[in-house]
């Protein structure tokens, strides 16, 4: 089961307020602790939310191509003057196969001119002074004598810049023109206008600014990347997410279809096309303008290494799960071959000439690939081991990346570490995590008992979800504190990067995101500078941390409850019991019960949720309940899932309850879940039209569950820091590198003892941080949230400071 409520957290306990006794966290400096992977922090790109074209990509025309699937969107046809004509589409001897359709100016009359004009994503923007590139394919008709007059118009329709291309060839050949822009406006148009009568065609019709990154042709945008680079990644995980798998094979993502000559590459419909946010965007498609050998360049450019995933011959399992068989799999193996030669072969090879023919004789340097994204079950291990035996024999000296599913510590989760346990072979695990800010909370030592000896781990996707999805300062605090465990068990989190990095306001099909952006502006948001102050203040090794006075009890009270998820059950015999005294029994009808979701009714003594959501459920009793058991029957009489057991719940939202998932995920496993943090699964399924005996224990912070009389679930409550902190240092700088997150809504005090290092220089970092943890930035206050800078006194390697409420503190202290 997968929860779609999300999160906001509150108080995590009184505790540590300013006047109680400090934090008092002492770091030894000598002491023994891993190393850091120079990979530990890194971004990771997808084309979602227009992330890539109409975003990162830096073209300006939308539909260059005419290959949409409605071939004009974007378009518009242009009569000027007394020019008459007619337009269509052809794909008699086009520029390439894979470009197989352009558009066909038949022009009657040429008056002032006659072509198209091209709206851009929602408006052209331009610069008054700025340069820009317009390049097109044309083909002159037997019966054409004359040119293209090329202009860039604002809304109102003045001429912003113009030039003009001269006489056309019968023979396709691409012309080039530099427009400067004599006004500013991010609503502009590009104008292309046939002058003479007769028939031209007229294919990759192109507008780039001249300042794209490092001022390329085929560019990315500037702003956009230097977000990344001052984010210091060490890697960058390209091409996807769910757009590597394709809703179906012929959707995926295939790597060769992204280099060489942009005209000759094939363009792909994104598979985000479907859950587009905006009714208004009609069509979502990847030009693959941006492709392999540009992912690759941007890594070098911004020192990040590259991180590519391959399809492992599945497409999407959640909206299709066609296969490749087992025995037609050798094209996808060869395919990843290929790519390891185009990245890192000789520019005698044949992948590796094409990388020097693109203007990159230099190998890229890649060393790590990822086989498949989110894929789970034995389907998925029988194809992966295909691909890891060969590459491995092949190219030893690459790491290889597998995946432990979409989720964690859920059925397809367990299965994987399983057959890592069980001789599957395993270098990098691929864990992924979108959930409730509580989890981050709770998942800050996940690490921390994790087999030393077993994979190590990419934190490959995560963010933290607020029940409104805000990119807002709580959530942000709440990943630095999960951070914190990622960078103490280096030794087995090697890589981690947040998900997804960007959104084009307005063109979006998933929240939160990194990075937002519209046609001009740019705004990162908390999370972002998260993400930047871990990478840009990341130890090489990290040392031993010892903690008292830092830690707060979870609360432990509420009402119980019963519920399903996408399934109907029954439910009789609910007693709950406080030693001898009963505190609650069931009685006929629904009286004494709180319904806030569901389709809940009553045949006698027996309850009944008939309905098919998520998360229905009833509750009863009082929210100071304490130590108690809960007992009952319970019966599913349809549907995909067992039953939810509620104890110790406040309400009905995420942060509030917490409950025993019994036959969840798919009717595969049991587990307990409080308020966000989902702990460790037990496999099992729930049959239907059984009755099930079930009895919950809770007692101070021991959780008991029993199922028909057998034991599930002996669990001891977590108990939570009040600064969640990690220590490392950078030994070419000769600094302490101090991390410390505050996920709480009071000042923490924390007093650093550095033993074995006796600096009295003041320590210097920064922190973020702002007046309301439901403070977020936007496109017009983009810095409303960002780090600032922060100085605290160091005393013969001592130093108190205070950490403010909803904070991210770095220092650096020298010796």
């Amino acid at each position: 089961m997968k929860s779609t409520h999300l999160c906001f957290l509150g108080a995590v306990g009184a505790a540590g307020m300013l006047g109680a006794a400090p934090v008092e966290w002492a770091v030894d400096v000598s002491g023994s602790g891993p190393a850091v992977s120079p990979t530990m922090h890194g971004v990771f790109f997808e084309d979602i939310n227009f992330g890539g074209d109409g975003g990162l990509y830096a073209e300006l025309v939308e539909n260059r191509s005419f290959e949409h699937t409605d071939g004009m969107l974007a378009w518009r046809e242009e009569r000027r003057g007394a020019a008459a004509g007619r337009q269509a589409f052809s794909g008699a001897e086009p520029i390439h196969p894979n470009n197989p359709r352009f558009l066909r100016l038949e022009v009657e009359t040429a008056g002032d001119g006659y072509g198209v004009s091209n709206l851009g994503y929602g408006g052209i923007p331009v610069v008054s002074g700025e340069e820009y590139r317009f390049a097109v394919h044309a083909r002159a008709g037997a019966n054409y004598k004359g040119g293209l007059r090329v202009r860039i118009e604002g809304e109102d329709g003045k001429v912003l810049a113009e030039g003009r291309i001269g006489k056309l060839t019968n023979g396709w050949q691409r012309h080039k023109l530099m427009l400067a822009s004599g006004g500013t406006t991010a609503k502009a148009r590009l104008v292309v206008l046939a002058d003479s009568a007769g028939t031209v065609d007229l294919d990759m019709i192109s507008l780039f600014p001249k300042k794209t990154w490092k001022e390329r042709e085929n560019g990315l945008r500037a702003d956009l990347v230097k977000l990344l680079a001052d984010a210091k990644p060490g890697f960058m995980r390209f091409p996807g997410g769910c757009i590597v798998e394709g809703k179906t094979l012929p959707n995926a993502y295939r790597w060769k279809d992204t280099v060489g000559d942009i005209a000759t590459r094939k363009q792909n419909w994104n598979r985000w096309e479907e859950v587009m946010a905006n009714p208004a965007v009609k069509e979502y498609k990847q030009t693959y303008g941006l492709g392999f050998f540009e992912f690759f360049q941007l890594c070098e450019d911004i020192g990040a290494s590259p991180v590519p995933v391959l399809n492992c011959g599945m497409s999407c399992q959640f909206q299709n799960g066609e296969l490749v068989p087992l025995n037609d799999l050798d094209p996808w193996v060869q395919d990843a071959l290929d790519l390891i030669e185009f990245a890192n072969g000789p520019v005698s090879s044949k992948w590796g000439k094409l990388r020097a023919e693109m203007g990159h004789p230099a190998p890229f340097r890649m060393t790590h690939l990822g086989i498949g994204n989110e894929q789970w079950g034995a389907r998925y291990f029988e194809r992966y081991q295909i691909f890891y035996r060969t590459l491995k024999a092949k190219h030893p000296e690459i790491t290889y990346i597998t995946t432990s599913g979409p989720g964690v510590d859920d059925g397809n989760w367990n299965f994987a570490w399983n057959q890592f346990r069980n001789g599957v072979p395993a270098e990098v695990v691929d864990e992924h995590y979108y959930r409730p800010l509580e989890w981050f909370l709770a998942q800050s030592a996940r690490y921390d008992a994790y087999d030393r000896k077993g994979p190590k781990v990419f934190a490959g996707e995560f963010a933290a979800h607020r029940r409104d999805k805000a990119s807002a300062l709580d959530a942000a605090v709440c990943e630095a504190a999960f951070m914190t465990g990622l960078l103490r068990n280096a030794d087995i989190v090697t890589m981690s990067c947040y998900a997804p990095l960007f959104a084009r306001e307005g063109f979006v099909q998933w929240t939160p995101d990194l990075i937002w952006f519209d046609a001009t502006r740019v705004m990162p948001t908390p999370s972002y500078h998260i993400q930047a102050m871990y990478g840009g203040n990341r130890p090489d090794k990290i040392v031993p941390s010892a903690f008292s006075n830092n830690s707060t009890a979870p609360v432990a009270s509420g009402k119980v409850g019963v519920g399903t998820w996408l399934t109907q059950a029954e439910f009789k015999d609910i007693v709950v019991r406080d030693g001898s005294k009963e505190l609650f029994r069931s009685g006929k009808g629904l009286d004494g019960w709180e319904r806030p979701t569901g389709q809940w009714d009553a045949a006698g003594d027996v309850i009944r949720q008939t309905g098919n959501g998520e998360g229905a459920i009833a509750l009863a009793g009082d929210a100071s309940w304490k130590d108690y058991t809960l007992s009952l029957k319970a019966r599913k009489t349809g549907g995909k899932e067992g039953f939810l057991i509620l104890f110790h719940t406040q309400g009905a939202e995420v942060p509030e309850r917490c409950w025993w998932n019994i036959g969840g995920w798919g009717n595969s496993g049991h587990a307990v879940e409080l308020r966000g943090e989902q702990l460790p699964t037990v496999r099992g399924k729930i049959e239907t039209n059984r009755w099930y005996d079930i009895r919950v224990e809770v007692k101070g912070s021991s959780i008991k569950c029993y199922l028909d009389g057998k034991l599930v679930h002996d669990i001891n409550r977590p108990v939570r820091p009040l600064v969640y902190a990690v220590a490392g240092i950078d030994r070419k700088a000769g600094e302490v590198i101090l991390h410390a997150a505050n996920p709480s809504p009071e000042p923490r005090e924390i007093a650093v003892t550095l033993k074995g290092w006796t600096s009295t220089k003041p320590a210097a970092g920064q922190v973020l941080t702002s007046g309301s943890p439901d403070d977020r930035n936007t496109l017009d206050e983009p810095g409303k949230v960002a780090p600032k800078p922060v100085t605290v006194p160091v005393s013969a390697g001592k130093l108190h400071h205070t950490l403010p409420p909803w904070s991210h503190t770095v220092l650096r202290v020298a010796r």
